[in-house]
């Protein structure tokens, strides 16, 4: 056998025998990889404000791929407002549970999440996993509450909503309209400042404001790119398409439809840019991309076929658009109607993770990897709870949603609603339903030793809280010295 023979017959022997072995060790190392996590959380965005929800006028190719690629959660609730959505989403609890407040978190308030909650970030470190928020926080903007003291690696973002700052920065008015100036005397908010790591890196301004979706893009992009060798959770918290609307340059006057449309064709277009930079880097068969919104969409969108909007406890203001990504895992172009929520996406990827979750306290969301990955559509909650603030306002049971006499309100008396024939909740048929009324009042009860249906409830956690809360940038437009770029 001359050398070229013997050459060829070593080939041959690789390609028969070692060859598969090693394909299959790699195979192997693969499937034991963690998966990496992408929560991508829009503000205010309507329920059907994106195609793949029923909307007709916003262009959103990237969500239909997405969609198409996908799995649509048709009932997945968040909150009425932003600040307890939020948190229900980083700890897997009813917002009244771990952050009791009546409405949101205002810059340079004392109170915050507390430090001794677990977030997703903190429960995902001891697995292995780099974490990141790019984005709105808005759980408290003391440094003691902010990203890094939560269990986030890195941080890239506004610490509230867009419109928290002084009206002649811009942030009460929307592109194109004047901005007014100052009122002497009166006391404005703070300046609306933009953050890296704890530190404050600008002073925002209304032109500004146009650049902050394609600027957290762009960082979220170099993120995945930079740790995409390793399992990573990316929490891109838009503050689009919340109040001032800011569309970016290219962008503005895109649509045929105002500013409001321009920005969520902007908001689209990111999510196809975190798509296309998922696939192109190879990781998409390792990655969950979940797209959602903090709470109902304002009457600048639309909540179709939904009654209500932000605010309010109608299926508008907490029903929101969700679509989850997992190409190979998640069924392509399917759809699950189960009762699920914010609470439900720290106990999901806890299970995927292996993370251990912490047990010395309640949690009140479930996996929702059986809701993702299944064909039919399995009930991982048998009821809902629908608190605004501190205060019960509706339960769901089923199909059968019962809003309970409220004066914040103003609706003296209950009323039940079949969500499965009446999405609308346009029909009382409480009447016709007095065992189903009382089935549901007895769910509302049961929360006395836990939640309660108004004011703290006896299982509510204890807020964070600092002394001396001041704001991130001083009202003279200096930066607080323990925040400077330089300290």
């Amino acid at each position: 056998m001359n050398r070229i023979e013997i050459a060829i017959a070593a080939m041959f022997f690789v390609a028969m025998f070692l060859l598969p072995e090693w394909v299959s060790g790699q195979e192997q190392e693969t499937s034991k990889r963690l998966p990496n996590f992408i929560v991508i959380n829009i503000d205010d965005l309507g329920y059907g404000d994106i195609a793949p929800f029923g909307s007709t006028i916003n262009r959103t190719p990237s969500l239909d791929r997405m969609a198409s690629d996908g799995r649509k959660l048709t009932s997945f609730y968040a909150a009425p407002v932003c600040s307890p959505s939020r948190a229900a989403l980083l700890t897997g609890c009813y917002p009244k549970r771990s952050l009791p407040i009546p409405h949101v978190l205002f810059p340079e308030d004392a109170i915050g999440l507390s430090p001794n909650e677990v977030t997703i970030a903190e429960l995902l470190k001891p697995a292995g996993y780099a974490t990141a928020i790019i984005g709105k926080w808005h759980l408290g903007d003391q440094p003691g509450f902010l990203p890094n003291s939560q269990g986030f690696d890195y941080h890239f973002g506004l610490p509230y909503s867009n419109d928290m700052g002084p009206p002649s920065d811009g942030t009460r008015t929307n592109l194109g309209q004047p901005v007014p100036e100052p009122k002497d005397g009166a006391k404005e908010q703070p300046p609306l400042p933009l953050l890296r790591n704890g530190k404050v890196i600008k002073r925002v301004l209304g032109a500004d404001q146009q650049d902050l979706v394609e600027l957290y893009t762009r960082e979220s992009i170099d993120y995945i790119q930079n740790h995409k060798n390793e399992p990573f959770f990316l929490y891109l918290a838009h503050n689009a398409v919340h109040f001032p609307i800011y569309p970016g340059k290219k962008f503005a006057g895109h649509s045929a439809h105002g500013i409001y449309s321009d920005w969520v064709e902007e908001v689209d277009w990111s999510v196809g840019q975190i798509l296309d930079v998922v696939q192109k880097a190879g990781i998409s068969e390792h990655t969950l991309v979940i797209f959602t919104s903090d709470n109902g969409g304002t009457k600048r969108g639309s909540n179709s076929p939904l009654r209500g909007f932000k605010n309010s406890t109608w299926e508008g203001g907490l029903r929101v658009p969700t679509i989850a990504w997992w190409p190979g895992t998640i069924p392509a172009g399917s759809e699950c109607d189960s009762i699920c929520g914010m609470f439900d996406v720290l106990p999901t990827f806890a299970e995927l993770s292996g993370a251990k979750s912490a047990g010395d306290r309640k949690i009140d969301g479930v996996s929702l990897l059986s809701v993702l990955t299944r064909e039919d559509s399995p009930q991982i909650h048998e009821s809902f709870l629908y608190y605004r603030g501190l205060e019960l306002e509706a339960v769901r049971h089923g199909d059968w949603k019962l809003h309970l006499p409220s004066s914040a309100n103003n609706e003296p008396t209950q009323q039940l609603f079949n969500l499965k024939s009446d999405i609308g909740e346009s029909t009382d048929v409480s009447a016709a339903n007095p065992d189903i009324v009382q089935k549901l009042l007895a769910i509302a009860a049961a929360t006395k030793d836990d939640l309660g249906t108004t004011g703290m409830g006896p299982q509510c956690r204890e807020l964070g809280r600092v002394e001396n809360a001041a704001p991130l940038i001083n009202r003279d437009g200096t930066i607080r010295s323990d925040l400077a770029p330089n300290h």
